[in-house]
């Protein structure tokens, strides 16, 4: 599993329901976008060898950052440009509800998350500058 992590002061993204993927199918109507705020954003890449194990690591390392950037708020991600290794989309998907679930079941964190396997989002990243601001891991 790999992830970019940066500390933001904001983050967007909209979904485009003309995009349409591979299978011919477009995103469910009506899906939601969203801008937040002073944040912490995380976006995960899933490999083929990665599972519960990963998504542990990487959930502890969300809390600490989180801590150590003085945020509550997450954006919490998957995204599949940061290898070549991909897992099947069900071990993904899977692994990727359980990263986000379980970041929402820590007590006074706000969380949020795009829609898994969506084609065609647009995304806004507004990055702080410090030196805590963008992490790059990698848990094997």
């Amino acid at each position: 599993m790999k992830a970019l992590i940066f500390h933001a002061d904001r983050f967007g993204f909209t979904i485009d329901e003309n995009i349409v993927n591979e299978t011919g199918e477009g995103p469910p109507r009506g899906l939601p976008g969203a801008t937040v705020e002073e944040c912490l954003v995380v976006l995960f890449h899933v490999e083929e060898n990665d599972g519960p194990k990963q998504a542990r690591q990487l959930c502890k390392d969300i809390r600490r950052v989180a801590n150590k950037v003085g945020t509550n708020r997450l954006m919490v991600t998957a995204f599949g440009h940061l290898s070549n290794s991909y897992a099947p989309w069900g071990v993904a998907e899977g692994t990727a509800r359980l990263v986000v679930e379980t970041c929402r079941e820590w007590e006074s964190y706000e969380v949020f998350s795009t829609p898994f396997g969506v084609d065609g989002k647009t995304l806004v990243l507004h990055a702080k500058s410090h030196k805590d601001a963008v992490k790059f891991r990698s848990y094997s």
